[in-house]
């Protein structure tokens, strides 16, 4: 208690009023605006003033990184992990909260379903695809489909979708039942119509849960937001968390008229978090200016930060002739100020061939970097684990206090269990110590990545525990298979060691590189936005929406930064036939520099 009373003391007065409200409220966060913070003492003071047991409440969030610090924080504030608290994302609670426990007694069809790996899934959207006509390109397709059927399950106009996109998904949900699957978007989609034509499911999870937290509200969708109203309307407390200016995950069916909406409704109450306690005042100013010029946020920097931040810009001429400028100028120029190469970040649109030049000018300047988002192999829930384990492993030889959460190694173990169907409430204490004994067993950087690898399955079973569960909602099976498969000698990680893979999972020293949507949740004290070219960054300004998406992601990246944002742009790129088109400066850039020759 004296824990929370302290962490809730150094909140200021707007996070504060937050915490303390007793009935639904949106909280609009910008950037930097310790939304993470508010969130976790709110869960806290819920769980230890307000709900009584066995009642207690659900947090539900974006990805399972997430899902990790906010179970570190809580932790910090002697709030443990217990089945009165359900914390994970979107598609964890909408399977174990609502389908599993309700399917059944409705005689829903998901209840006798698979989820289908993304594997899988794609597999016969391609099929779909194919079925209804040769000019469909069904790799193109998912962000059509997926926009699609969530308009169609929130009872939204589908009108503007062509008709071969709707018999494509009709073709591809009948695969999908053919198959007894369900694909991510659909577990979402069956929770929605349990919840909203079966009233007693509401008042059972009212009674279960009383209050609902939903983190990064602007980024789940269309049918979770149509469960939360579902929710208010059964008397289930709301406090939902986002901003819709980050809003950046369209192409996965996001919407930031969906917390707008929210924040607009009578029974909610609003508040808006207006300290930025991550960049500058000069760096929030510009980032503002490129959102939107003429309807400032407001936003205001920690008033004991003394740093208004710097915004420097270098021309790149042709988008290709940029990586020899980032490395030639905007590094030297960065570490001339020095900023750890590991407080750098490089963010780049999507992969093509500015990032094969970005690679190889890294490359042969020696420049030591991690690059994101590669094809060597999935980032999914097991990859983080096993880079995690063999990262500790590696510090614990050396004799030194090592610096990953090992609760945590324990406590994705113990879930891998629990899919795999092992009724467990804790890690039995034979299994922990078979865990950190494998663990102390990785203590040379030189090990073999594949012998590595074969000590988990030998010791923790995890082929084995990763076979038996049902659900494979985090793609951990297909994983770990193409980990033993390209660990094989000859093949892409043959002659990979322990030292290559942990290092590969953490920064270390190393530039980072990554895409802007990656970005998201994420601070650098320095960031390089490159590909500043109009009709590239932003693509097709001539169309508003598409616009407004494209100001969001270049705000999103610009508030990464702490101290500084380099602005890589030029006037003209390469088209498809290879040909050179002059577009002009972003317009983002020319935003940004008119702020700051605009006196506040």
């Amino acid at each position: 208690m004296e824990i929370l009373s302290k962490t809730y003391a150094k909140l200021n007065r707007q996070q504060q009023k937050a915490v303390a409200q007793r009935r639904n409220t949106v909280v609009l966060a910008g950037p930097g605006s310790g939304k993470t913070a508010t969130l976790v003492v709110k869960a806290a003071y819920l769980l230890t003033d307000v709900i009584h047991a066995p009642q207690g409440l659900a947090c539900i969030t974006y990805n399972n990184e997430a899902v990790s610090e906010f179970r570190r924080r809580l932790e910090r504030l002697n709030i443990k992990s217990s089945a009165r608290v359900f914390l994970g994302t979107v598609h964890s609670f909408c399977l174990n909260c609502i389908i599993r426990p309700f399917a059944s007694l409705v005689n829903s069809s998901a209840a006798d379903r698979q989820v289908g790996s993304q594997t899988v899934t794609t597999q016969l959207l391609v099929k779909a695809a194919n079925e209804i006509g040769p000019d469909a390109h069904p790799y193109d397709l998912q962000e059509t489909i997926t926009k699609l059927r969530s308009r169609i399950a929130c009872g939204e106009d589908y009108g503007g979708f062509a008709d071969q996109d709707i018999q494509i998904l009709s073709t591809y949900q009948k695969l999908l039942d053919d198959a007894g699957l369900l694909d991510f978007e659909g577990i979402v989609e069956e929770a929605l119509t349990l919840v909203r034509e079966h009233l007693w499911i509401r008042e059972i999870l009212a009674a279960r849960f009383p209050w609902v937290l939903v983190d990064e509200y602007q980024d789940l969708g269309g049918p979770l937001h149509r469960i939360v109203e579902e929710f208010a309307k059964a008397g289930i407390q709301i406090f939902a968390v986002g901003d819709p200016d980050q809003s950046i995950y369209e192409f996965a069916g996001a919407e930031p008229a969906y917390l707008t909406s929210l924040s607009e409704q009578s029974e909610f109450r609003t508040i808006r978090l207006k300290f930025n306690y991550r960049s500058g005042r000069q760096l929030i100013a510009a980032s503002q200016a490129a959102l939107a010029p003429s309807e400032p946020r407001g936003y205001e920097p920690d008033p004991r930060n003394q740093n208004d931040g710097e915004i420097l810009f270098f021309k790149g001429g042709l988008i290709e002739d940029q990586p020899a400028v980032i490395v030639a100028q905007v590094l030297p120029e960065l570490q001339a100020r020095k900023f750890p190469l590991d407080e750098i970040a490089i963010f780049y649109k999507r992969k093509g061939p500015f990032l094969d030049r970005l690679v190889e000018a890294l490359t042969d300047s020696g420049i030591p970097f991690i690059l994101e988002k590669n094809d060597k192999y999935p980032r999914t829930r097991i990859t983080n684990w096993s880079q995690q384990a063999m990262q500790a492993g590696l510090e614990l030889a050396q004799g030194k206090p090592t610096e990953v959460d090992l609760a945590e190694l324990e406590f994705v173990y113990s879930s891998i269990r629990a899919e795999a169907g092992l009724a467990e409430s804790n890690l039995p204490l034979e299994s922990k110590a078979e865990l950190f004994d494998t663990i102390i067993g990785f203590h040379e950087a030189g090990q073999s990545l594949r012998h590595a690898l074969e000590l988990l399955d030998q010791r923790l079973e995890v082929r084995t525990l990763l076979a038996s569960a049902k659900v494979d909602l985090f793609g951990d099976r297909d994983t770990w298979g193409i980990l033993l498969r390209e660990t094989e000698e000859g093949k892409s990680l043959g002659s990979y060691t322990i030292g290559d893979f942990s290092t590969e999972g953490r920064k270390q020293g190393k530039l980072v590189v990554t895409t802007h949507h990656s970005s998201k949740g994420r601070q650098f004290e320095a960031v390089v936005i490159p590909e500043l070219v109009q009709e590239v960054f932003p693509a097709a300004p001539w169309v508003e929406r598409q616009l407004k998406q494209e100001r969001r992601l270049f705000y999103v990246a610009f508030t990464r930064a702490k101290k500084l944002v380099a602005l890589v742009y030029g006037d003209q790129y390469r088209k498809r036939n290879n040909s050179v088109k002059q577009s002009g400066v972003s317009q983002f850039v020319i935003e940004v520099n008119k702020r700051l020759n605009t006196k506040a």
